[in-house]
């Protein structure tokens, strides 16, 4: 390290430790001066720790990566949620915020060497208005290949200031040659309902896909629409989804539920952080019948709205348990680092109930560092065995995460199931089979012919899977070889892998249902669009089927909320 650049850090961390020496004198007027001297001393012992490693170490450090190293692992031995938000993951959390960005409207992953546009661009956007399409291939921005780019770069490049132009080459299915196009960038407010309908005459379907600014705006243009229309039982559909802000989550609860009840309330080491959230206003749906659908990756914000729901008996949730996501962060911004905040767990949500959202199990957290012990946090919590009452007196339980009140799991997916999932195999066929239909049907079917189309397509597409027991045999068969058991342990290991094989083989026709079901659902969502799916699932998805039979049988609804 050169001699100019060692003497800039070494006056660096002097001044670094001028300055939170000042605050420490600013902050210890008004708490425990004895917390605020043993946060001195090592302050202090870090910086020294610090300057000694980035002077002398054999090798040159890197001394920004170094102290987020330092950084990192001091926060992920706390929880999974505190952490250094630095520029991408802030802006991130600014659109979800201010619930719009300067943009052209388009949802993109990463599907093999190119993102991929993942569904319909929002309606009137500018991604939109040129005729974009789900599944078409993103193979360049302003001229750069988007080969080697991760797919946040991709999106920072499609971002940018409203009114400012960006090209874009297209590779699309069914084209022969890539397509141009030079779209105009627009305020795009993200849409967080992604479809709202009636499933069937009287029975409204709201699909909601995260919890941002715009969220109870959309949730109750929704709702006044199906009731205008002679809306006599509502679905809300929170599965899969992540969460987002806790404002949005109040206000979207308090459309169902009377002015005045507890909808959630936080508790934590400070004053601040102790708070509780009631209604505020009359709601827009006070009785009609509810219920909300919920999975394993419904969490946080929608944890505290299938939750509220049920605790205050409104409504009725069905699916299968929650994520279990209920600590509550603070943004803490540093004005000197510019688009970085820390995001600090600071108190815990508790539903009207009095129930702990947060699954214990899942925070890994390193209980050494903690100077008392939280009994609810703690990893031998009995609260999955304790019991709550709701405001009519149900009994529900603790444990972490909403567990619903008519519970649906799926079988595991088999190592078939899930690699058709993971290489993209429904999407793209799908994207595929939609570019040589001319007259969208309203109604999809999966003929044999089809199947027999989608098996011809995995074969030419290189489709490959491990089947249960294949990675232990392989596994065996060296061993084997290693420790040479011989010819006759060989030969009975080859004849295992020789069954295995013909197993493999009747994968597609053991697991046909599952592979229509999925195929019906993709396809339906490339020709009809957000519908789509959801058309698809009423005939096919347990749960969505449930949530219908329930809304259609009052008394079995009033049963079921003990009524």
């Amino acid at each position: 390290m050169k001699r100019g650049k060692q003497s800039f850090l070494i006056v660096l961390i002097l001044l670094v430790t001028i300055t939170v020496s000042g605050w420490l004198a600013h902050s210890s007027e008004m708490a425990d001066p004895d917390i605020y001297l043993v946060l001195k001393r090592n302050i202090t012992l870090f910086q020294r720790v610090y300057e000694e490693i980035l002077l002398r170490y054999v090798d040159e450090i890197d001394p920004d990566a170094f102290v987020r190293a330092a950084i990192y692992g001091m926060t992920q031995r706390l929880d999974p949620y505190t952490s250094l938000i630095e520029k991408e993951e802030n802006q991130r959390l600014q659109t979800l915020t201010r619930g719009k960005y300067g943009g052209v409207g388009m949802t993109i992953s990463k599907r093999g060497d190119y993102p991929v546009v993942e569904e319909p661009p929002f309606d009137g956007t500018p991604a939109a208005k040129a005729g974009i399409r789900e599944g078409d291939q993103i193979i360049e921005v302003d001229g750069v290949s988007t080969r080697d780019l991760s797919l946040s770069e991709v999106a920072n490049r499609l971002r940018g200031k409203p009114g400012t132009p960006v090209s874009i080459k297209i590779r699309r299915a069914g084209e022969e040659r890539p397509l141009h196009f030079r779209l105009i960038r627009d305020v795009i407010v993200i849409r967080d309902v992604s479809y709202a309908g009636f499933l069937e005459e009287g029975i409204g379907y709201i699909r909601l896909t995260r919890f941002s600014k715009f969220s109870p705006k959309q949730v109750k243009e929704a709702v006044l629409s199906l009731k205008s229309q002679g809306l006599k039982g509502l679905i809300l559909d929170l599965r899969s989804n992540p969460g987002g802000l806790l404002d949005a989550a109040i206000e979207i609860v308090n459309f169902f539920v009377p002015k005045g009840e507890l909808i959630v309330y936080t508790k934590g080491r400070t004053k601040h952080a102790n708070r509780k959230y009631y209604a505020t206003k009359d709601p827009i749906l006070p009785e009609t019948p509810l219920v909300v659908l919920v999975n394993g990756a419904s969490a946080s914000a929608s944890e505290i709205v299938a939750g509220a729901i049920q605790d205050l008996d409104r409504g009725l949730v069905i699916g299968s348990r929650t994520y279990g996501k209920g600590l509550v962060q603070t943004l803490i911004p540093f004005p000197f680092q510019k688009n970085t905040a820390l995001r600090l767990t600071t108190a815990k949500y508790y539903i009207p109930s009095g129930r702990l959202i947060q699954d214990v199990s899942r925070l890994n957290r390193d209980e050494k560092l903690f100077a008392v012990k939280d009994e609810e946090l703690a990893p031998d919590s009995s609260n999955g065995q304790k019991e709550f009452r709701t405001k009519g007196g149900r009994i529900v339980y603790g444990g972490g995460g909403i567990k619903p009140d008519i519970e649906i799991d799926f079988p595991k997916m088999s190592n078939f199931e899930r690699a058709l999932f993971q290489q993209s195999m429904f999407f793209n066929f799908a994207v595929n089979y939609a570019a040589r239909i001319k007259d969208k049907p309203e109604h999809i079917e999966i003929t044999d012919e089809i199947l027999n189309e989608f098996r011809q397509y995995l074969t030419e597409n290189g489709f490959d899977f491990h089947i249960e027991g294949e990675e232990e045999i392989r596994s065996l068969a060296e061993i084997a070889r290693e420790r040479e058991f011989g010819p006759a342990v060989e030969d009975e290991i080859a004849n295992l892998q020789k069954t295995l094989e013909e197993m493999k083989k009747r994968e597609f026709d053991r697991h046909v249902d599952f592979i229509r079901r999925y195929l019906k659902r993709e396809i339906a969502a490339k020709v009809l669009g957000n519908k789509g799916p959801v058309l698809a699932d009423k005939e096919d998805d347990p749960v969505l089927k449930t949530a219908i039979q329930v809304l259609r049988n009052p008394s079995e609804y009033a049963m079921k909320l003990g009524k």
